[in-house]
């Protein structure tokens, strides 16, 4: 008799406790972001520049991750912004940073003064709108010599802007940056995405569950920057 009191109490509180368990909402591991990339989306490009061989183009910059593009590893990303925003891993250097952006008819280039640290920065894209549909090609470089280009360390890839889709224009019309960034990368639109995600992260660089979206979305099987995850992200230029 005292074991089966025994054994309906446990029952009891068994139930109180898997009962309650849906009333709990996600933890940020549960509801980790994933980048789902389209598929057959791809272009030629180099995401992650170069070593170096010289004593010259060795000095230009000093890191224990090379100048890297942040895409995902087809190189090259949607957006569905008339200008973006660009993301890269720069290590330290005290040169001069450039992006190059063209398509079949025009170029347009942005210079920057770097800020002398290691990081990832942002780089919004104001020369021109982007039309929707366009491929862009991108190019971003550090230049070691302004005399002799060639001796440039640079990525390169590709961008293309697309239409929001009623539904998720829906979803993002109340949706918080990071809901946006989830969305965004649910739906393969990985320059919105990591844009989404960047802001609040760059405000508050010690959230625990930013940090983990941020590291979640990094590390993602068509990913794969997880060499990365712990740099920090430089104020924009």
């Amino acid at each position: 008799m005292k074991f089966l009191y025994k054994q309906r109490l446990w029952a009891k509180l068994l139930f109180v406790v898997f009962g309650l368990s849906f009333l709990i909402p996600f933890t940020s591991a549960e509801a980790r972001i994933t980048f789902k990339a389209p598929e057959g989306l791809k272009a030629p490009g180099r995401r992650v520049a170069g070593g170096s061989r010289s004593p010259q183009e060795k000095n230009c910059s000093s890191g224990q991750n090379p100048l890297t593009a942040i895409v995902p590893n087809s190189n090259i990303g949607q957006t569905t912004q008339a200008n973006p925003t660009f993301f890269f891993y720069v290590p330290q250097t005290s040169a001069t940073l450039e992006l190059v952006l063209h398509d079949r008819d025009k170029e347009y280039k942005q210079t920057y003064k770097s800020n002398e640290k290691g990081g990832i920065v942002s780089i919004p894209f104001n020369q021109a709108s982007l039309e929707v549909g366009k491929v862009y090609r991108w190019s971003f470089s550090i230049i070691c010599n302004p005399k002799e280009r060639s001796k440039d360390k640079f990525v390169e890839g590709a961008i293309v802007r697309v239409q929001t889709e009623p539904q998720l224009a829906s979803k993002l019309a109340t949706a918080s940056p990071q809901e946006s960034a989830n969305l965004y990368a649910e739906a393969g639109i990985w320059q919105d995405s990591l844009a989404s995600l960047a802001k609040p992260l760059s405000s508050n660089p010690n959230n625990a569950e930013l940090k983990a979206q941020w590291q979640a979305l990094l590390t993602s099987k068509s990913v794969g920057l997880d060499n990365l995850v712990s740099e920090p992200l430089l104020p924009g230029q």
